[in-house]
């Protein structure tokens, strides 16, 4: 684990950078590749009654606890990636997950 979901980019964007933000990401907190998840969900925003598919990524990490260290170099690397392709703005989101809650087939970490 990590879990990233990618909201807001279009899905072949994410296809384009998921494979180096994954190994990236994964030298940075020492973390096999094959425990991290990619998720990519549509999303419509609604601003004043008008819906706009996308244009603002929003990327959310949930993991384990890290350093801000750690956080700070994953968060420029997400960005930066993104940036790449296009978009001028993005939004990178830590949700800290709870080892002792987290269920991998009915056992906790």
């Amino acid at each position: 684990m990590p879990h990233i979901i990618f909201k807001g980019i279009d899905m072949e964007d994410v296809k384009r950078v998921d494979k180096l933000i994954v190994k990236e990401i994964s030298n940075i907190v020492n973390c096999p590749v094959d425990h991290f998840t990619v998720e990519w969900t549509p999303t419509i925003f609604i601003s004043q009654g008008v819906e706009n598919t996308g244009g603002y990524p929003f990327v959310t990490v949930n993991w384990f606890k890290r350093s801000r260290e750690q956080r700070d170099e994953v968060a420029k690397l997400i960005t930066g990636q993104i940036l790449d392709l296009g978009y001028t703005d993005v939004c990178v989101y830590f949700h800290e997950l709870e080892p002792s809650a987290y269920y991998e087939n009915g056992i906790h970490y």
